[in-house]
């Protein structure tokens, strides 16, 4: 054993300079690694094709809901550089490492262990587990830039120079991830920013800049929004079953301990049949208990390396959080989520309600790194045995979800989309005739054999360049939410009935149909006489009718509004991106 140590001694110097980074590659490899074989990982709402096209639908000039707007427009542009099997798989690496990373450097002056334990807990959790296995990758993508964004917010409110600048283009990231990240986790990052009372040095008091700064930022929360927020806002209104929709989405138990129990051991996801292994028993409540007393101890610690403002901004966001994320299951609250969810303008955001304890998980995590700071210290912060317990009590989140390795316990693989998809693309497109494809069996989610049977949404409105009808109603069982696009509502009555599809297609703008030989493919075969078969595989079949008109034209938000709330968020990026270069220069 002295042999071995006396041999690693000439590392020790580099491994403590860079232990969060090299703990963050492992995290991220001990869970992404199968997923960086060659092909995509497609599950539920991951969904990445090789070759995007482009179209204004990326902006939000669409009928339909804007959910991925900016995302998906800056993952196809991204798609143009490098392979999008490489953008993907590099997400999901930052997801991971990124999150390890992020959430250490927020337990400032902390150890190693203490700042590796932050990263495990805010890694490798319940709520991470859930999330990769639906598929929501953006969500996760915000979940591992919050962190950064907090810490942008801290350098705010110490008046750092450029941090105004940095602190915006945080939260431009955030909003670039996901909306939803952009609301949360901009709300969380406000919070630690602005909230009172605020932290000054001396020379600065009675200088009367902090209202500027304050309104500046401000400003630009809102300026970099506006990617998202004018096309929501003028969104023709879709029909929709709010208090249903609210009831399906809402954060339940999925754990002995109850709805709040669940949300605060960063569980409660509406797919309870989506918890990690054993989440169901008590097995894991020890590791769970010891890391909430840790919490609680090292809250105090917390004091230290926080400012007043800052703190009481994280712990705010957090119960707030806490108390949205369970309100659709209070009986006096619920009723405001449902009229909330039917009459504001992206109030759909309220109804997958787990996704509000996020700034909780950060809390938890950055104050359970200043527990086993704490402990640390009570052993002697140089002595090695102190390290060893501490780097110990930072393994414990593991026994939260000890199957989120190695791609959630082998629950994940990568494919590739058969020739056949190719071969759809290459027919359509050469096809001079108008008219859309529309897309068979007529579910939103299908278990693709070439898939691994690994249920996903329905690839070929990305995958191809004409455009695609495909279903976006929501089934759950004998139940369906309606589906957001109106052209796939308008073709519900059609593709979900029972006679010859043929004589319905040419009013629906549709010049093919694509029958995806998965499921119940079998009794929308026997509807398909009249239309001529262009191409048979082994997985799809595809049909070609006669002359369709072009694709019909629904409400949509106006171009013009769109773009020039895109032209000042990208000016606002910009500016922020330039005022902090500058300070960078400066510095250098």
């Amino acid at each position: 054993m002295d042999r071995i140590a006396a041999a690693f001694e000439p590392f020790e110097p580099f491994v403590r300079r860079h232990a969060v980074g090299i703990v963050g590659a492992v995290v991220a490899l001990s869970v992404v690694a199968p997923l960086l074989a060659p092909g995509f990982t497609l599950v539920y709402d991951m969904v990445f094709v090789p070759r995007p096209h482009w179209s204004a639908a990326l902006l939000g000039i669409s009928p339909t809901y804007p959910r991925a707007v900016p995302t998906q427009a800056l993952i196809d542009a991204a798609s143009a550089v490098v392979p999008a099997a490489v953008v993907q798989k590099a997400i999901l690496l930052f997801v991971f490492g990124g999150s390890v990373v992020g959430a250490a450097r927020l337990v400032e002056g902390g150890s190693v262990p203490a700042r590796v334990a932050a990263g495990v807990l805010y890694a490798w959790n319940p709520m991470t587990f859930e999330r990769l296995l639906l598929g929501q990758w953006a969500v996760l993508l915000g979940y591992a830039l919050l962190p950064w964004a907090v810490a942008a917010a801290r350098s705010f409110r110490r008046r750092a120079p450029g941090s105004t600048g940095r602190l915006v283009l945080a939260l431009a990231a955030l909003t670039a991830a996901t909306p939803y990240l952009g609301i949360v986790g901009g709300a969380t990052a406000l919070a630690v920013a602005l909230w009172p009372p605020r932290d000054r040095p001396p020379e600065a008091r009675g200088s009367g800049g902090d209202g500027r700064r304050a309104l500046m930022l401000l400003g630009g929360a809102v300026g970099v929004s506006l990617v998202w927020l004018i096309p929501t806002i003028l969104h023709p209104s879709v029909p929709d079953h709010a208090g249903l929709s609210v009831d399906l989405f809402a954060a339940r138990a999925d754990a002995p301990v109850g709805t709040l129990g669940s949300l605060v051991s960063l569980g409660g996801l509406w797919r309870t049949d989506l918890a990690p292994p054993g989440r169901s028993t008590l097995v894991w409540v020890p590791a769970f208990a010891l890391i909430l007393g840790l919490g609680a101890f090292g809250l105090r610690r917390m004091g230290g390396g926080w400012s007043r403002g800052a703190r009481r901004g994280i712990v705010a966001a957090a119960a707030i959080g806490l108390l949205v994320a369970i309100a659709p299951r209070v009986p006096g609250l619920h009723g405001a989520v449902v009229w909330s969810v039917r009459t504001v303008p992206g109030g759909g955001l309220l109804r997958d309600s787990q996704k509000f304890a996020i700034p909780l998980a950060l809390l938890e995590a950055v104050v359970f790194g200043f527990g086993v700071q704490r402990i640390v210290e009570r052993f002697g912060r140089g002595d090695r045995a102190a390290r060893a317990l501490g780097l110990a009590l930072a393994a414990l989140p593991i026994a939260l979800a000890p199957t989120l390795a190695w791609g959630a316990g082998g629950r994940l693989h990568t494919a590739s989309y058969p020739a056949s998809w190719s071969a759809v693309q290459r027919v359509t497109s050469e096809d001079p005739a108008p008219g859309g494809i529309l897309v068979l069996p007529w579910h939103a989610y299908v278990p693709f054999g070439w898939n691994h049977e690994q249920t996903v949404h329905q690839p070929a409105p990305l995958f191809f360049g004409r455009p695609v009808v495909a279903a976006t109603r929501l089934e759950f069982g004998t139940i369906a939410l309606p589906g957001e696009d109106p052209w796939s509502r308008s073709a519900d009555r059609v593709a979900a009935g029972r006679g010859p599809l043929a004589p319905g297609l040419p009013g629906l703008g549709v010049r093919y149909v694509m029958l995806c030989k998965e499921g119940d493919w079998k009794a929308s075969s026997a509807r398909l006489v009249g239309l001529d078969r262009v191409l048979d595989a082994p997985d799809l079949a595809l049909y070609r009718g006669s002359y369709a008109g072009p694709v019909p034209s629904f409400p949509e938000p106006p171009a013009g509004a769109v773009i020039g709330g895109d032209v000042v968020a990208l000016a606002v990026v910009v500016s922020a991106a330039v005022a902090a270069g500058r300070t960078r220069r400066r510095q250098g």
